[in-house]
């Protein structure tokens, strides 16, 4: 009995060491460089939407083009991908937005979810997105969103 106790609680500790993380670096402010952003037709139409919210929500000026579409040198064009996953529920396990001028990636965003017993990966995509944004324009650390999302807080709080 004793043995499985401490398997349980062996499984449940891991668990907790395999939350959601963010990784990635922000792009430098770019000066009256307008936004076009990539459309990545294998992630779902809410990715794409959350973006653009958080976008007008911050006042840029930016254009949908389709995917596959060339890079304006000129302008800051951004191409993301979302992948979700099913487990009790469904929710996003691996997301990525890509930040590129003048031909150069200048930014990179990642958030993953590892696939396991934490239950800290069932949270809300939108906001997922909605803080990827946040890290990839300087609003936010990827190390500040980290922080707020630690098992021990609730994710509602950054």
């Amino acid at each position: 009995m004793k043995k499985v106790l401490w398997c349980v609680f062996f499984i449940v500790f891991l668990a907790g060491c395999a939350g959601p993380k963010f990784s990635g670096s922000a792009i430098e402010p770019l000066n009256n460089a307008g936004i076009v952003i990539v459309k990545d037709n294998d992630t779902r139409n809410g990715f794409l939407e959350t973006i653009e919210r958080w976008l007008d929500n911050h006042n840029f000026e930016y254009v949908v083009v389709s995917d596959n579409s060339k890079h304006q040198l000129d302008k800051l064009t951004l191409e993301y991908v979302g992948r979700w996953s099913w487990d009790l529920a469904l929710y996003l396990r691996e997301a990525r937005i890509s930040a590129y001028h003048e031909g150069q990636r200048v930014g990179e965003v990642e958030f993953k979810a590892a696939n396991s017993l934490n239950f800290n990966k069932f949270g809300n995509a939108e906001k997922r997105i909605s803080y990827m944004m946040d890290a990839l324009f300087g609003e936010r650390s990827v190390n500040e969103i980290n922080e707020k999302l630690l098992p021990s807080q609730t994710e509602d709080t950054p």
